[in-house]
């Protein structure tokens, strides 16, 4: 063997061995030899034995020839991948370098493997030396592979992290997206979400981004789905896929009935908040129309309080904010896992989701999963004292929910936001039309005027205060009486708050008409608040009923007047 180079083989087995991000020691012990003999090797004072030679090549991932005879063009790493799965190739590749060059179609037949994949694009990633230094390529499915010695069509490794490639769509069809991944990296993001490229109008299959990077150890392909997310390490110089199996929306504010007691809209205002949309809850509350409401259920139902019992103030609401919403309504659980991952796309797209039931018969939002939405993290009214759950080495104060919703909102697609005034007459479109709203006399619960009637008259029937009835009874109608004035109360402010607001959006004698009623909106709510502070304390003894009957009549009457006002304004 005195015509081989010891020098030259000394350094391919270094080669091959840093390829591999493996130390002399540890080449050593798999090889069963000292690390003096790798050192000798390397160093090129001795060969490796002619019987160690197989075990030493099929170590290093290449041929023994590779070791023996280097050739000007040496493959040193291959890959053939779709992005998540990925088979070493090094050998196979190598052995079709002939004449220091390399022609090979791309394709599962012709290498002779299989991904078990065919949604996903497949490539073959390849660093390679020549005379002029060590290059890194790549191939797409269904083209060809050529390098050459004396060629340069590959790409350097002279840059800590450079992205190379990327393709958006799936082994059917896909584009070339590198124009949209240099737009992202001009604002230096963290992460690549899949769900921003465009889909192609062809498509019906599930779509994925293939991402195509070098850095100083070589080349590398990673690839998601249109709901995932692609990830940067802390000095960007690798993408990898985001683990999505728990995520959690960190910093939403928390909830309670002291100061957002209408919990639908509460859990509204806490996302839009968290989502960088910056509305007051008495804004919200006068933009649904939901301030005007008042409702009643004869057998004394705390849930008549709803804001969406009775009326739907979400059709105001959603076009005033500039979404569309995206409803789950009872779903069969049949249904729950499409739904699902509905939920978790939302957390992973940034947006809570809104949802009653979670830990009680109140709303509240959804904010993060675990176990790949086997667990449904949540901010819920009834977070006082919920255990708080710890991922990650982080504490978050959120409940993990007990019940699968009965309602789910999403905020799907963004649209253009209505104006101050359409905002302002729709507003008032649903106060007239649910304060005029009969409800059919079964349906056990009443809106509006209908609903201060059934109300009154619930409080005038002795026989549901008599002593013989249940004291269970009593207790409850009590609780619900002062339930449903904490929220009257609450919703006229809002009223008075958002129409004072407004009164500049109106011109002539319409102004006038606006300010009346929310002068009046006011003069509501201060004197319920009264009289419930009143109730609440006992201070008004045996007479209670009699102080809020004749409250609620005058209240009864002014709203109606309210309601000629409004559509007045609207006329």
């Amino acid at each position: 063997m005195n015509h081989i180079d010891v020098e030259k083989i000394g350094r391919q087995i270094i080669l091959f061995r840093k390829e591999k991000n493996m130390t002399a020691e540890k080449l050593a012990e798999i090889l069963g030899v000292s690390p003096q003999a790798v050192s000798k090797w390397e160093t090129g004072k001795n060969l490796p034995e002619t019987s160690i030679l197989p075990h030493l090549a099929d170590v290093l991932g290449c041929s023994v020839d590779a070791i023996l005879k280097p050739k000007e063009l040496q493959i040193l790493n291959a890959a053939y991948t779709n992005g998540v799965q990925s088979i070493d190739v090094t050998k196979l590749i190598d052995s079709h370098v002939g004449g220091n060059k390399i022609n090979i179609a791309i394709r599962d037949k012709s290498l002779g493997i299989d991904l078990n994949d065919s949604e996903r694009l497949k490539l073959l990633t390849v660093k390679y030396q020549t005379p002029f230094g060590i290059f890194v390529c790549f191939a797409v499915e269904n083209n060809i592979l050529s390098l050459a010695a004396d060629s340069h069509n590959g790409e350097k490794l002279d840059k800590p992290f450079e992205i190379i490639g990327a393709f958006y769509g799936n082994s059917e069809n896909y584009r070339n997206c590198m124009d949209r991944i240099e737009h992202f990296a001009y604002f230096k993001w963290d992460e690549i979400p899949g769900g921003v490229f465009p889909s192609l109008p062809s498509s019906d299959r599930t779509e994925y981004l293939t991402v195509i990077y070098k850095n100083i150890n070589g080349i590398f392909a990673v690839s998601c789905n249109e709901n995932e997310t692609l990830s940067y390490n802390d000095n960007h110089t690798e993408i990898y896929l985001k683990d999505t199996s728990t995520v959690i929306l960190p910093g939403i504010i928390t909830l309670g009935l002291d100061h957002m007691p209408c919990t639908w809209l509460g859990a509204i205002y806490a996302a839009l908040k968290y989502m960088g949309e910056f509305y007051t809850y008495e804004q919200l509350y006068g933009m649904s129309g939901a301030c005007y409401r008042v409702g009643f259920c004869e057998i004394w139902d705390w849930s008549a309080t709803d804001a969406l019992r009775g009326y739907s103030y979400d059709m105001p609401l959603y076009p005033a904010i500039g979404y569309e919403p995206v409803w789950a309504n009872r779903l069969e659980k049949k249904d729950r896992n499409e739904e699902r991952k509905r939920i978790m796309a939302d957390i992973q797209r940034g947006k809570p989701v809104v949802a009653i039931n979670l830990r009680g018969p109140e709303w509240g939002l959804i904010t993060g999963y675990g176990e790949n939405g086997k667990n449904l993290y949540c901010r819920t009214y009834y977070d006082e004292n919920c255990n708080m759950i710890n991922d990650a080495n982080t504490v978050h104060e959120y409940s993990i929910a007990d019940n699968w919703p009965w309602l789910i909102t999403h905020f799907g697609e963004k649209k253009e936001k209505l104006s101050g005034l359409e905002i302002l007459k729709a507003s008032l479109r649903a106060f007239v039309e649910s304060f005029e709203r009969i409800a059919d006399a079964d349906a056990g619960f009443f809106e509006g005027a209908q609903g201060y009637e059934k109300w009154i008259g619930g409080l005038k029937n002795d026989a549901l205060w008599d002593e013989r009835s249940p004291e269970g009874d009593i207790a409850r109608r009590f609780d619900v009486n002062l339930w449903t004035m904490y929220h009257l109360v609450d919703a006229r402010r809002c009223a008075a708050v958002y129409l004072n607001e407004n009164i500049s959006l109106l011109t002539s004698e319409k102004v006038d008409l606006l300010a009346e009623m929310a002068g009046s909106y006011q003069q509501i709510s201060e004197r319920m608040r009264i009289i419930k502070d009143e109730i609440l304390h006992r201070s008004l003894g045996d007479s209670w009923r009699s102080k809020q009957i004749e409250f609620l009549e005058w209240a009864l009457i002014t709203e109606k007047e309210l309601a000629q006002k409004a559509k007045k304004i609207l006329g």
